[in-house]
């Protein structure tokens, strides 16, 4: 039985996660929060894509495809929640940068990242982090059998 997820779910969800990963390379921010959460959207982007290639195909049995496309997808409403709580904030310091002489939007966020939204960067890092060991675990087990 399938849970109805598609490609275009996957892909919508691949969009989503590189639509943060841009948000974020544009502050080049050098906290370490920042880095690991920076890694842990690149490989849930690449977690979407790998799914979506994997759902077509029927080399698992489709309970396992519905649990992982159910684990990729709920990382999209991370996603999606993380840029809505993060959005004024961009906001913000975004304006802030054009009234500072010769101070860019990017050290400002720079700033920000590391000073304000360390805990949010740990948060998402750590959420996607659990999604991403879950598939991966997921799939390591569906190959023994």
């Amino acid at each position: 039985m399938s849970f109805g997820y598609s490609v275009g779910d996957f892909v919508a969800g691949a969009n989503l996660a590189y639509t943060l990963i841009r948000v974020m390379a544009e502050t080049q921010s050098a906290s370490e929060e920042y880095h690991e959460a920076m890694t842990e959207l690149c490989g849930i982007q690449q977690a979407f894509i790998h799914v979506s290639h994997i759902t077509r195909s029927s080399i698992l049995p489709q309970a396992t495809l519905n649990s992982a496309s159910f684990i990729v997808l709920s990382s999209m409403e991370i996603i999606a929640r993380f840029l809505e709580r993060t959005r004024e904030y961009r906001k913000r310091f975004e304006s802030k940068a054009g009234g500072v002489g010769g101070i860019s939007s990017s050290s400002w966020c720079k700033v920000g990242w590391s000073l304000y939204k360390r805990d949010e960067l740990r948060s998402l890092r750590d959420s996607l982090h659990c999604r991403l060991v879950a598939v991966n675990t997921l799939f390591a087990a569906a190959r023994q059998f």
